[in-house]
């Protein structure tokens, strides 16, 4: 799919806000209500929208402990059962495949650091878990849901 200029700008007012209507666009992009409606269609259908979410503030839903988690995994380990793990627990808000040292990377929200703890123990319970190494978020300056286009 070709993305071009407006779609790439209707893209962009949808990270900042992904409840933007339609009728709030039309004066941003210059299309009819329908026209922009079949933009963003289009946009879902080819997978360039995967989906419309929202973004917390961690600690007013009491999740202020951020956290980056580092695996190494023992070669040839069954790794089925921890990736189910991974995706089924809420407080792991991201799991990349990673290269170097570390297998791999993955972004935890915590209550507390007794809470993290516990999370850092269970996982390493899971076979094949040979090293973690873990740090913890003090301030975050930037984060951006997804990468977007240059809208210039």
């Amino acid at each position: 799919m070709q993305i071009d200029h407006i779609d790439r700008k209707i893209l962009q007012i949808l990270s900042e806000n992904s409840a933007a209507t339609a009728t709030e666009m039309v004066p941003l992009v210059n299309l009819s209500i329908p026209a922009i409606n079949k933009r963003i269609q289009k946009l879902q259908n080819a997978g360039v929208i995967q989906k419309f979410t929202i973004v917390v503030d961690p600690e007013k839903i009491g999740k202020p402990i951020s956290a980056y988690i580092l695996l190494v995994l023992q070669q040839g380990a069954r790794i089925e059962a921890l990736m189910e793990f991974i995706r089924s627990d809420p407080d792991i808000l991201e799991c990349a495949g990673v290269t170097g040292e570390y297998d791999y990377l993955l972004k935890v929200c915590s209550a507390d650091v007794a809470s993290l703890q516990r999370k850092i123990n269970h996982l390493k319970k899971y076979g094949g878990v040979v090293k973690s190494h873990t740090m913890l978020s003090l301030t975050e300056y930037k984060h951006q849901v997804s990468a977007l286009p240059d809208t210039h």
